[in-house]
């Protein structure tokens, strides 16, 4: 037991050591991704400064992506280098991989390709057609789900090490809440959007049922079930028909 003790203490001694030799790299990159989490950058933006700042920082890895879960599976929503794209699509369609191991079980998944052919045979295959030697993949977490992982890939045989399993997780802890963020600010944008169009799209509804009161002599609720009726039978948005109304007062 004191061996084994003994032999953790230098695993984390060296870890520590090495962290430290990398750390005005890992410094950087916290700080760029601090700017993330107060940026106005919508997801796609967001997602894509992830992955380039993760393949700039880590050794050895000489590409990244990220992989959110989407309605009817996943999606590859950034990456920085398109062989990638054919051993995510990959796991994709047959529901299984690496990757989307880190995302059900919410831990980094580390590993050699050629180590995986028993688990995952069907990735490995694709991973050697695209040169992939080493993969590492970690969850984003938003609120205690996995949304998706940060996936990172090497050409290089035992190209990621136990360093790199705290620095993916540095980056997606950050990258979580720069897309909680992000995802907040979009929301926000496309509510504002939509209540600016329903006040315009109120206010020429308006503007229409005044023009058929004082035309047709009717009242308001008469009006608007005209206008209704008219959308309805036509098979255009209200708004649209409204819009005509008040322009044919103009013409």
């Amino acid at each position: 037991m004191r061996g084994i003790d003994h032999e953790r203490a230098v695993n984390v001694v060296e870890l520590a050591e090495a962290l430290e030799a990398r750390s005005d790299d890992v410094a950087l990159a916290m700080h760029e991704l601090a700017h993330l989490l107060v940026s106005e950058e919508g997801v796609p933006a967001t997602l894509q400064r992830v992955a380039d700042l993760a393949a700039r920082v880590i050794d050895d890895c000489d590409a990244a992506g990220v992989t959110l879960v989407a309605d009817d599976g996943y999606e590859t929503a950034a990456y920085t280098a398109d062989r990638t794209l054919a051993v995510d699509r990959g796991q994709y369609t047959r529901g299984k991989g690496p990757c989307l191991t880190a995302i059900a079980e919410k831990h980094v998944v580390r590993f050699d390709v050629d180590d995986a052919e028993e688990r995952w045979p069907d990735f490995v295959r694709d991973a050697r057609a695209n040169d992939v030697r080493s993969f590492l993949a970690a969850p984003l977490l938003v609120n205690g789900s996995a949304i998706g992982a940060l996936n990172l890939y090497s050409a290089k045989p035992s190209g990621f090490t136990a360093l790199d399993d705290v620095l993916i997780a540095l980056f997606t802890g950050q990258a979580s809440v720069a897309l909680a963020n992000a995802r907040v600010y979009s929301d926000a944008v496309r509510l504002t959007d939509q209540l600016r169009e329903a006040i315009a799209s109120r206010s020429v509804i308006e503007q229409a049922k005044g023009v058929l009161m004082a035309r047709l002599g009717i009242n308001d609720l008469t009006a608007f079930a005209r206008l209704r009726h008219d959308s309805q039978h036509r098979n255009v948005k209200l708004r649209q028909v409204a819009q005509e109304v008040v322009d044919s007062t103009q013409s």
